[in-house]
């Protein structure tokens, strides 16, 4: 350690409520910065967990003709696009839903994904154990089957590796287990237990039924403006290849159009603005800190007026003035960033577990040495932003200044820095307060707003019948008009 940083840690010692004051304020401006862009890096930054994921797209269409921005995916488009799609690597089709199981002690409801065979190996996952759905397992009519998750595996079958060629009974119908899939894969930000094949039937096929979710692997070097024109070329063809639904001037007329997408758009999709909000929201705040901190370097500048003329007196040049002056709102910085590291760390955790249960990928944010380094560079830029300006005034005093100084004349010439950074802070601040009295208005708004029932006293329930006679529709919907029934005539 230098001579000179030696003395910037004396001076800071022997000032030590300013210290702690600018430390404190700047490890709570940081703080903010940091773990929100922990949020934001873990949401919308980092790659998706598949292979490639740039070339992973969603494929979504447009009707402006009849008023709708976003169109989900139709079997008719996906097939041709499949067939004779010049621009993917392959083509998928998935939704979710959810099925009962039985036959495994007490009925249960679980999360269940339906997907075509090209789904899971577009997004690079193979099975753990077994295989995945082949084209043979999607075809309308093959044996049942099904994909087990890793954790239902787990925690319905134990870990058993025996568990292949076993059954499963999924609503009713006995399906063979055929594979198990690797730990902690997921089809975007669904927590499905099991996979099922899609089936589709490519001979009941119209244009229409526009009900699923399509997703597909780019070749290389294709960009999403290629998609579109390719897709759009396709759909006359899909319109004409499965007649019997929407004719193709129904869909001239819907103005009906590709809007592919990247698949990401699908995971986080309008939850980046937010975020994106907040983030801007705390790099308020933590100007604002570095305005406070700045403005007290300058009144400690204005104070050491003696000592810095003298300095200069006996030969130190203005730019080692301006490094000692710098250095204090360096070593600051940094320790303001050590501290707000451990904050992130205890505050990071908290705001995960306060997240709504629906935001994307909030289970990947996590403090890590990404998280350290964006500290380190956010430190450095906060001395630059609070310690140039007080530095560079300091950096000139003189025996007039001097003399004006210890005369205590001159006060409003040498105060002109201070007043322009109050006059920002209560800038910064204001924009902040109007922001914040938005949010509460809209909250306000929103609480006010009248749902069309009475919540209070009223809860929902699930049920998962299991008995051999209800084989059919119309005996399985009896069975429910006979539970309302019996429900209904219950006291309370």
């Amino acid at each position: 350690m230098s001579i000179a940083t030696r003395q910037v840690f004396r001076r800071l010692w022997r000032s030590r409520g300013f210290s702690l004051v600018a430390l404190l304020t700047l490890a709570l401006g940081i703080g903010a910065n940091i773990a929100v862009f922990t949020v934001v890096r873990g949401v919308l930054l980092k790659p998706l967990p598949y292979p490639e994921p740039d070339r992973l797209v969603g494929l979504w269409h447009e009707a402006p003709g009849l008023g709708f921005d976003e169109v989900n995916q139709a079997p008719a488009i996906y097939f041709i696009e499949r067939e004779q799609g010049t621009v993917f690597e392959d083509v998928g089709l998935w939704n979710n839903g959810q099925v009962s199981i039985t036959g495994l002690g007490e009925p249960e409801e679980i999360a269940v994904m339906q997907v075509t065979d090209g789904t899971l190996p577009i997004l690079g996952v193979d099975a753990q154990l077994g295989r995945l759905f082949s084209g043979s397992d999607d075809q309308a009519g093959a044996p049942p089957t099904v994909v087990l998750s890793h954790g239902y595996w787990q925690s319905r079958f134990g870990g058993r590796p025996d568990v292949l060629g076993e059954t499963l009974k999924v609503d009713g119908e006995a399906r063979e287990i055929i594979g198990v899939l690797p730990q902690g894969f997921r089809l975007l930000d669904f927590d499905s237990e099991i996979f099922l094949p899609l089936q589709l039937d490519r001979a009941k096929t119209r244009m229409g039924n526009f009900s699923y979710r399509g997703l597909a692997r780019l070749k290389p070097d294709v960009d999403l403006a290629t998609v579109d024109q390719e897709v759009d070329r396709l759909i006359p063809i899909a319109a004409e290849t499965f007649p019997g639904g929407l004719s193709l001037k129904n869909l001239q007329e819907a103005r009906f159009a590709a809007k592919t997408r990247p698949l990401s758009v699908d995971l986080v999709g309008d939850v980046g603005t937010t975020l994106w909000v907040l983030m801007g929201t705390v790099a308020l705040v933590l100007l604002i800190a570095c305005a406070n901190v700045a403005n007290l370097l300058l009144v400690r500048s204005e104070r050491r007026q003696a000592e810095l003329a003298i300095r200069k007196a006996i030969g130190a040049t203005r730019a080692r003035l301006v490094v000692g002056q710098l250095t204090e709102a360096v070593i600051l910085s940094l320790a303001g960033g050590l501290v707000a590291v451990v904050l992130a760390a205890v505050t990071v955790p908290l705001l995960v577990q306060s997240a709504p249960s629906r935001m994307p990928r909030i289970d990947e944010v996590s403090v890590g040495l990404v998280t350290v380094g964006y500290a380190f560079a956010l430190a450095l830029l906060t001395a630059l932003l609070c310690g140039l300006f007080p530095a560079v005034r300091g950096s000139v005093p003189s025996l007039r200044r001097l003399r004006e100084t210890t005369r205590g004349g001159g006060a409003g010439g040498r105060h002109w820095g201070r007043n322009a950074l109050v006059v920002a802070q209560t800038a910064l601040a204001l924009v902040l307060l109007i922001g914040a009295g938005l949010l509460l208005r809209s909250v306000n708004k929103l609480r006010a707003v009248d749902p069309g029932f009475v919540a209070e006293g009223v809860f929902s329930f699930q049920i998962a019948p299991e008995a051999p006679h209800l084989n059919d529709t119309a005996t399985y919907a009896q069975f429910h008009l006979d539970f309302m029934e019996r429900l209904r005539a219950l006291p309370g």
